[in-house]
């Protein structure tokens, strides 16, 4: 799905329903290349219960021309890689494989979906066209490196983005990253896993109290 992603942003929507071959042969080469590697490929697409909103971004209509699909996985095929689509969306199927241990690495165009539950993901370098210059995040370096476990991430991730409808965020990721040092994302993790519907509720409250008088006495 990524991908598909990166060939709609850079070809037009009249032209990419055509499966014309300049779409293909970036397909087919991006594919020749990873057959010499040592590696065993999976790819997984979005599924029709993918969400509506991604990222902040409405995203209604704008499903992948079918042909290039199709033209996509009949490659795939032919090159004997497996691929399968995802219930909903392919990054948590991705998230999902990654967790049963079937699958190393993520190769995806965003690095927020460590996010999800995923512990190592592969990005393209920004304007190489090698496909050896890329980034690796890994979650075990992230929490061994800077002290971050996923509860912070979370945290840091609800403070500092900006909400859709009224275009304001509550602080900056700095703001948030030192409220993180004082556990606020871990509680608030095991709460929503651990806490039924009322006892949450009288946790949130004095979470919420508790981030306020944190923000009072170490401004």
């Amino acid at each position: 799905s990524a991908w598909m992603h990166s060939l709609i942003n850079v070809f037009s929507w009249c032209q990419a329903g055509t499966g014309q071959l300049h779409k293909m042969d970036i397909i087919f080469c991006h594919l020749s290349t990873i057959s010499h590697m040592l590696l065993h490929p999976y790819f997984v697409f979005d599924g029709p219960d993918c969400p509506k909103l991604k990222r902040g971004k409405d995203i209604v209509g704008l499903t992948f021309p079918h042909l290039l699909m199709q033209h996509f996985q009949e490659l795939l095929m032919a090159f004997s890689f497996n691929w399968h689509m995802a219930p909903g969306e392919a990054d948590a199927e991705l998230t999902n494989l990654q967790s049963y241990g079937l699958i190393e690495a993520v190769v995806t165009l965003y690095n927020d979906v460590l996010l999800f539950g995923m512990t190592c993901i592969i990005c393209s370098t920004p304007y190489s066209t090698r496909y050896e210059d890329v980034l690796v995040y890994s979650s075990k370096d992230i929490e061994n490196g800077i002290g971050l476990e996923l509860g912070d991430l979370y945290l840091i991730l609800l403070m500092s983005s900006v909400d859709t409808e009224t275009g304001n965020r509550w602080c900056s990721v700095d703001i948030a990253h030192q409220l993180a040092k004082y556990g606020f994302g871990r509680s608030l993790l095991q709460a929503t896993t651990a806490l039924q519907f009322a006892k949450f509720m009288s946790f949130i409250s004095k979470w919420c109290d508790s981030i306020c008088e944190v923000l009072r006495m170490d401004p």
